[in-house]
């Protein structure tokens, strides 16, 4: 990990970065993911009750239907993706200073901090949700406004309210940078796991059928989410180095200190 250096980069240097840390601590990475996508891949399909079918002409009482019948999962993938997002996004950055990370010790952490990872998310989306309906252009803001809330929340060790108005302060006059990475990066992300997705389901839905096809996606999506998390680790990095000249020995400190103890 010679080559992490803590710098200002663009855009497409910070995809480099995440992308060269992801191929490196790739079997951390998909343990982190893995442990959490897995039992949520068998669970759905065998516990979760299948939504009231809609019409064309579907009814708002109808829509509600299915709203309710899949909130609880909704709410639980949120999590985990919350989970893994954090987890994979400290793994990044201690991969700056030549931490060593286990696959066990950050899912632990991210874990242990679950009631703020909740309590974020809940916020974050709520926001999102609230600026969206506002002709969707104020979601998109609080999103790339927030989008380093969860590195904040995992190496600053900050409480949700904190994390979110951190972030807020670290993006301010990097948004449209932000939005592109975003952007850029979720693109890349959607190809990955649908073109995955395909080639997975070629081989398990004539083995496993329905169940193979819902497998082949969660499989996808167990690949690419940690590359997303990769992202926002070094995209949290490169914003403070641009603001607080961030320097490795502080940046070691910090996660020292914010180290959880198994």
């Amino acid at each position: 990990m010679a080559q992490l250096q803590l710098r200002t980069m663009t855009a497409g240097q910070i995809l480099e970065a995440a992308f060269s840390v992801y191929r490196k601590r790739w079997g951390t990475l998909m343990a982190i993911a893995g442990v959490l996508i897995l039992p949520y891949a068998v669970l759905y399909p065998l516990l979760a009750e299948s939504p009231p079918s809609l019409s064309i002409d579907s009814t708002v009482e109808e829509l509600q239907g299915v709203l309710w019948a899949m909130a609880p999962w909704l709410a639980i993938r949120l999590l985990i993706i919350s989970i893994i997002l954090a987890a994979v996004s400290r793994t990044v950055v201690e991969a700056y200073v030549g931490m060593e990370s286990t696959w066990r010790g950050q899912a632990a952490a991210a874990i242990n901090r679950m009631i703020a990872l909740a309590a974020v998310s809940v916020m974050f989306w709520a926001a999102v949700m609230a600026g969206s309906i506002l002709f969707v252009i104020p979601g998109v803001f609080v999103l790339v406004a927030m989008s380093a809330c969860l590195p904040v929340l995992m190496v600053e060790g900050v409480g949700p309210l904190s994390a979110l108005s951190r972030s807020w302060v670290l993006t301010s006059g990097r948004r449209w940078s932000v939005f592109g990475l975003l952007l850029v990066s979720s693109v890349v992300v959607v190809i990955a796991e649908v073109a995955g997705g395909f080639l997975l389901s070629t081989v398990l839905v004539p083995l496993q059928g329905e169940f193979g096809f819902w497998l082949a996606s969660e499989l996808a999506w167990l690949v690419t989410q940690p590359f997303l998390g990769a992202v926002l680790g070094v995209m949290y990095l490169d914003l403070r180095v641009r603001k607080e000249g961030l320097d490795p020995g502080f940046l070691s400190l910090q996660l020292s200190a914010t180290a959880f103890d198994q």
